[in-house]
């Protein structure tokens, strides 16, 4: 009887749990439907937000652009795409859908392979997967916005595109030491001292689902960086780069370079020197292009090597280069010894050629001297034994005091990296003795870097004010509003503006009857102090840095023009000097500006009349008429990219410019426009190269005149994009009578510019 009441005991407990289990599945079946039916959108799409968020990307920020005073554009970052394709969505695809896709993206590039892309979204018959079983394969990278627009309208399967940003430098290696770039750790120019003020916020960009088999983009916009607008004048620089590469030519340096700035304020107007470089590609040194033996060289260098040179080449040699600055710091001396009232204006002093200091002959350039000079005199026939009289009275201390306030060891506080102060290269108070005293009375036995003597140069002809010198003027965000903006900033005084005065009004002497006669320019007031400095041994006596330190209108300066030649290869003295860069440098500042006559003389108006040519804003303007427009206005051109639409131009419009100035123009094909081939330039060339060059790109060629002949004009002109196939005519001349043409063009053009 127990037995069969423990029985029917065990069948219930089976009943009640199989009752539990049931209930238990019932709840969370219904708790399942629950959630499909009142949240089973909302999930699906969190779940494949989940799975494709794995491929977000990064939306790169354009970088803040860079400006000339003129608002000139020198370097600029756009958006641009890179390709990307999603084998696994596109294998899942029909087989016409993956066609269209493969063929269209090899007919766009003919870089891409057929038969790659396919292997991409092939089985792997082993694993029974595609071959690259992924969601992001880059396939093209930098395609421009309306490719990108293209390609979209064309709605392939598979294929997105990828945010990213370019930086470009539409002048290529123009103020190349002065902009610089970011590479890596490497920062150079005003790209690395403004770094973080340039670089922007970036956006994300997610991959999600929309709808059961469409994949789009969800972005998150990028913040831009700020723009910086600098104190550079484009076409100054372009001046000072041009006199730069003239004389280095001329006569082959370590290096040649030259300053504008404003001595009143510190705007660095110009700052060029010769060993430039395309900021597009900073690794490819120029030589490259029209030297074989240098490219020889180049290629045989170790990495170790390459990277020395490309350094050296880099490097900004205005503010990080020292060299012994010779007879231009005279000035600096005489300034403190008046400041201290240990001379006066009428205070001389005797040059019998040379001068004995502590038991040590020291010379005159002069080997006869100079007699009795005064102080005006010393300084405009640049004699030693003068100053070192003046350095004498001056003493040690007081001598060491004021290099210190004139900012010589220190660096000026410009606003780019690598500025070295040259303090290691300098005298302690304890170091100067006599001898010592005496030769840096006359700029040598210390070292300074340009920039420095630039700046404490300024000191001395504004009115006694160190001024902090600098390129940027106004940082502006992405909205158009100024940020930041930049002044004169007064660091320290120096000098009275009495002893200023009469230092910057003594000068003028120099170029009026001493040592920088060349730099005369009938009508115009110009002050200035000469340097030859020698450097290491002067056992060698062969390597010397020429400068001319000069500065107009000399009453009120309002341009400061330092020229060097550091090292020439082969020095000869007298031979190499700096007059020339600087004089040319001056007058196209002066035409350019219009500046008038400070003085009254007959051929002062040569360098201000109807020299200059107001550029027009051709932006949005057809190259069809424009190229017409500047060759009757006598300025050539070059047309950079493919179309006939102006997008940019340089000079700027409104800018005044010399006649037969080249123009440069930022071309592109817009809507409707038909041309497709840019036409080359082949003015010049005979009948049969021009021909050949003409048939080679497809041309038509129908010609004007002899076979004999050269080409003297062609239409359409040069750089105008046309359809391929299009006819091309050229008219022809004689050789000799095409030169005759030629010559006098060319005495024309001079005659009108001189």
């Amino acid at each position: 009887m127990k037995k069969k009441v423990r029985r029917i005991k065990a069948k219930e407990k089976f009943a009640f749990i199989l009752f539990v289990f049931l209930a238990v599945l019932c709840i969370l079946m219904s708790r399942v439907i629950y959630l499909k039916i009142a949240h089973g959108a909302e999930y699906e799409v969190a779940a494949k937000n989940q799975q494709i968020n794995r491929y977000d990307t990064t939306v790169a920020a354009n970088r803040g652009s860079i400006l000339d005073r003129n608002e000139q554009v020198l370097a600029v970052s756009t958006a641009v795409f890179n390709v990307v394709l999603d084998p696994l969505q596109l294998a899942d695809v029909k087989e016409e859908q993956q066609e269209k896709t493969l063929t269209t993206l090899c007919e766009y590039f003919p870089e891409l392979k057929y038969e790659d892309l396919k292997y991409h979204i092939t089985k792997n018959p082993e694993t029974g997967k595609i071959n690259t079983p992924n969601h992001w394969k880059y396939l093209v990278k930098g395609i421009e916005r309306s490719l990108k627009e293209e390609l979209e309208e064309k709605n392939l399967k598979g294929v997105y595109y990828e945010q990213t940003s370019k930086r470009s430098y539409p002048l290529k290696s123009l103020a190349c030491h002065l902009i610089g770039f970011v590479r890596g750790d490497a920062n150079w120019g005003l790209e690395g001292y403004y770094n973080e003020t340039m670089t922007g916020i970036p956006g994300r960009s997610f991959i999600l689902y929309q709808g059961a088999d469409s994949v789009t983009y969800q972005d998150y916009g990028a913040q831009d960086g700020n723009t910086i607008v600098t104190t550079l004048d484009y076409t100054i620089q372009q001046y000072a780069e041009e006199v730069v590469q003239e004389t280095m030519t001329q006569w082959p340096s370590q290096n040649v370079a030259a300053i504008v700035m404003n001595p009143n304020t510190g705007e660095i107007y110009a700052m060029a020197a010769a060993d430039r470089f395309d900021l597009n590609e900073p690794d490819q040194p120029l030589q490259m292009e029209g030297s074989e033996s240098f490219r020889e060289r180049w290629e045989g260098m170790t990495d170790e090597e390459k990277s020395e040179y490309l350094n050296s080449m880099w490097k900004n040699f205005c503010i990080a280069d020292t060299y012994e600055p010779g007879s231009i710091y005279k000035p600096l001396v005489v300034a403190a010894a008046m400041e201290e009232g240990l001379i006066t204006p009428s205070s001389s002093f005797y040059c019998g050629g040379k001068l004995n200091v502590a038991g040590q002959e020291i010379r005159c350039h002069l080997r006869s001297g100079h007699g009795a000079l005064n102080i005006q005199e010393i300084m405009a026939q640049s004699c030693n034994p003068g100053v070192i009289q003046i350095a004498q009275k001056l003493g040690a201390e007081k001598f060491y005091q004021y290099q210190r306030d004139f900012g010589f060891g220190q660096r000026t506080g410009i606003d780019l990296p690598g500025e070295v102060s040259a303090a290691g290269l300098m005298h302690a108070l304890s170091g100067i003795g006599p001898t010592e005293l005496a030769t840096m009375s006359f700029g040598q036995t210390f070292n300074c870097t340009s920039i420095q003597m630039a700046t404490a140069f300024s000191a001395l002809i504004n009115g006694g004010n160190l001024v902090r010198p600098y390129l940027v003027s106004q940082v502006i965000d992405a909205q158009g509003a100024v940020i930041q903006e930049n002044g004169t900033e007064v660091v320290r005084k120096v000098i009275s503006r009495k002893t200023s005065d009469y230092v910057r009004t003594a000068l003028k002497a120099t170029v009026d009857h001493g040592t920088a006669k060349k730099l005369q320019i009938p009508g115009y007031s110009i002050g200035c102090k000469t340097g030859t400095g020698e450097q290491g041994s002067r056992a060698r006596n062969d390597l010397w840095t020429m400068t001319h330190l000069a500065y107009f209108p000399a009453e009120n300066p309002q341009y400061l023009v330092f020229c060097i030649i550091h090292i020439p290869d082969t020095y000869q003295d007298g031979v190499q000097t700096t007059a020339p860069m600087t004089k040319k440098l001056m007058e196209d500042i002066i035409r350019y500006k219009n500046l008038e006559p400070t003085e009254s003389a007959e051929k002062a108006a040569s360098l201000t009349s109807g020299k200059a040519v107001q550029m027009p804003d051709y932006i949005g303007s057809s190259t069809y008429y424009v190229t017409q427009d500047l060759e009757g206005k006598g300025l050539s051109y070059k047309v950079v990219g493919s179309g006939n639409t102006i997008t940019n131009q340089v000079p700027k419009g409104g800018t005044k410019i010399d006649a037969g100035s080249e123009v440069i123009l930022y071309v592109t094909k817009a809507e409707g426009d038909s041309g497709t081939v840019k036409v080359p330039n082949v003015v010049g060339k005979t009948y049969a190269d021009a021909a050949k060059q003409l048939d080679d790109m497809g041309f038509e060629v129908v010609f004007e005149g002899k076979p004999e002949g050269v080409v003297v004009a062609q239409e359409p002109k040069y750089g105008l994009s046309v359809k391929e196939g299009a006819e091309v005519t050229i008219r022809l001349e004689p050789e000799k009578k095409a030169q005759t043409t030629e010559t006098t063009e060319t005495t024309e053009t001079a005659e009108t510019t001189q």
